[in-house]
């Protein structure tokens, strides 16, 4: 996708307002106040980043927008029609399967592309947390958008909740929460933990707060002193190796998410400073996938989660 200037951008979506705006009058409107009862009665209300918002009871063209948005929608059974490349990358996660590889790409994470969102025909967008009023502005008048509320780093299941509130399905997502929560609660881990996620300039140590950290400490494990206090950041700055005794955890867990994070990984495991980690020598290092454990948060990604957790446990 090409790069735009802002003002390039802020020309683009002005247009494409006034293009779906001009689309959904011709089509009697998303947002039209003038239809009956009975039409009425099959909207449901969802509460929002951006207030309340009516959307169809049971929407048939779901545009999901962000991993965990795509995750959320799979999970419930929902095919959408559209969606985001996965972080860094070009086409949907890979983790996903082959149902999302089959959902065509609107956009990146950070910019939707509405020209083809509009494309997609959709009755429902469910949009990220980072979504801006501009975004939302053009998209919402494509079709009812639904974008979490911003949540505390912990809070990882109430954007989850907002897209299943919005599927008509939260009560499904609660039962899958649960199992999951019970699976991880069953892993019954000593010590300490870190989770980072290798970057060509180092390590970074992730937020004990996000769903991985969590899934980890239901168990018993408690994370090493740096990932519980970085407050709302989800990672640290990159760390050295000379640096790495601050992550010295019993058990670490290291993702990455391109191939010059994996060959910097790779070399870094041939240093002493990553030998002499108490992990290393006991074996206890396990990779995962860095689109899983640093960038998603869906039910499929917590699922994945821990089942990583069980098989590095069952290895000792």
């Amino acid at each position: 996708m090409r790069t735009r200037s802002a003002r390039g951008r802020s020309a683009a979506v002005g247009g494409l307002l006034a293009a779906a705006t001009l689309l959904l009058t011709a089509c009697g409107g998303a947002g039209a106040t003038d239809a009956g009862p009975e039409a009425a009665a099959e909207t449901r209300t969802v509460a929002t980043a951006f207030g309340d918002i009516a959307v169809p009871a049971a929407p048939q063209r779901v545009v999901a927008l962000g991993e965990p948005a795509l995750d959320t929608a799979l999970a419930l059974g929902v095919v959408p029609v559209g969606t985001t490349a996965s972080r860094g990358g070009t086409a949907p996660p890979a983790y996903l399967g082959e149902q999302a590889a089959s959902v065509p790409v609107v956009g990146t994470v950070n910019e939707p592309n509405v020209e083809e969102v509009l494309a997609a025909e959709p009755d429902l967008v469910l949009a990220g947390t980072n979504t801006t009023r501009e975004q939302y502005d053009a998209l919402s008048k494509i079709a009812p958008t639904v974008a979490p509320a911003a949540a505390a780093m912990n809070a990882w299941r109430e954007p989850l909740r907002t897209y299943a509130a919005a599927l008509g399905q939260s009560e499904e997502l609660d039962r899958q929460l649960t199992e999951i929560e019970r699976r991880a609660a069953a892993v019954q881990q000593d010590g300490t933990f870190a989770v980072l996620r290798w970057m060509p300039a180092g390590p970074v140590v992730m937020n004990a707060g996000l769903m991985p950290g969590t899934l980890l400490s239901a168990g018993g494990a408690a994370p090493v002193q740096p990932a519980a206090t970085l407050g709302g950041a989800p990672h640290s700055d990159p760390l050295s190796l000379e640096n790495l005794t601050q992550v010295d955890a019993d058990r670490i867990f290291i993702a990455s998410l391109n191939a010059e994070g994996r060959d910097a990984l790779e070399a870094a495991q041939q240093q002493p400073a990553f030998t002499r980690l108490k992990a290393a020598q006991a074996g206890a290092v396990t990779s995962v996938d860095g689109g899983v454990w640093s960038s998603s948060s869906g039910p499929i990604a917590a699922r994945t989660v821990v089942e990583d957790i069980e098989r590095a446990a069952a290895a000792g």
